[in-house]
């Protein structure tokens, strides 16, 4: 089962009160082992990165290709494993798999391929959010005490923030992805030492003018950011493994108001 796939609202959509989605919550503490895990993000191609016995990583990224994303996932995958000498999927302890913001179809596949490995081999697994790799991926240009805002495309003219503190030892969440409106950002992102996003060309004409010079461009979201996760402890149980997992969406560009219902289906036949 995919978490939040049976109740959208509840788990992981947007809030109806605040626009806001939940601030993750680190939990548990890192079990000991050999430092072989894995990381698997699908919230805007497929991002891949696999640490192998020798402390070598193995990365790669995935395109999205249409109808036929679902369908190379596997293989994909199947081969970055073996590039890093690791046979099966089953022979991983440890995955971590992005939560978005991202597509309700690329985030539910990556959740659910993660889940199902781990409920045949009885690895554990995390959900972190994609923004963290976001934010990570500015560590080369960012001091321990800036902010980093991150930026997604929410459709319909907003935008999703997170924001993240850089800190000594890596990025910690100080602010729960919210949805805004161009209007909004400078409140929200007036703060931030730097902006980035995976959605430049159309998020970056959506900021205000006064804040475009911060913002910085990724191509991609980099499943490495998400192995090395200081401050991001891995989870102990399947059960907070799941806990974990809930995803952030984002909306599809254009909403389709529901068709009234049918004369047959209310039951109100005209008579004959």
């Amino acid at each position: 089962m995919i978490p939040a796939a049976n109740n959208l609202l509840g788990n992981g959509m947007l809030c109806a009160v605040d626009n806001s989605f939940p601030c993750p919550t680190p939990v548990a503490s890192p079990p000991p082992g050999d430092g072989v895990c894995a990381a698997l993000d699908t919230s805007c191609g497929a991002a891949f990165a696999v640490r192998n016995p020798t402390g070598d990583v193995e990365h790669g990224y995935l395109p999205l290709q249409g109808r036929d994303s679902d369908r190379n996932l596997v293989p994909w995958l199947l081969d970055l494993l073996a590039r890093a000498g690791i046979s099966s999927p089953a022979t991983v302890p440890r995955w971590t798999v992005g939560t978005g913001p991202g597509s309700f179809s690329g985030l539910r596949v990556g959740i659910a391929f993660i889940e199902g490995v781990c409920a045949v081999s009885g690895a554990l697994y995390r959900g972190l959010p994609s923004s963290l790799a976001a934010a990570a991926a500015l560590t080369d240009i960012t001091q321990p005490g800036e902010r980093i805002g991150v930026l997604h495309d929410a459709r319909r003219g907003q935008v999703i923030f997170s924001c993240y503190l850089r800190t000594p030892a890596g990025f910690q969440a100080v602010a729960a992805a919210t949805v805004l409106a161009p209007e909004e950002l400078e409140d929200s992102a007036g703060c931030c030492h730097f902006l980035v996003s995976p959605h430049a060309a159309t998020v970056t004409p959506l900021v205000p003018e006064a804040l475009r010079n911060r913002v910085h461009a990724i191509e991609r979201i980099d499943a490495r950011h998400l192995l090395a996760t200081p401050g991001w402890p891995w989870t102990t149980t399947p059960r907070e493994g799941n806990s974990s997992c809930e995803p952030v969406y984002v909306r599809p560009a254009v909403f389709v108001d529901p068709r009234p219902a049918s004369p047959l289906a209310t039951g109100q036949l005209p008579p004959l």
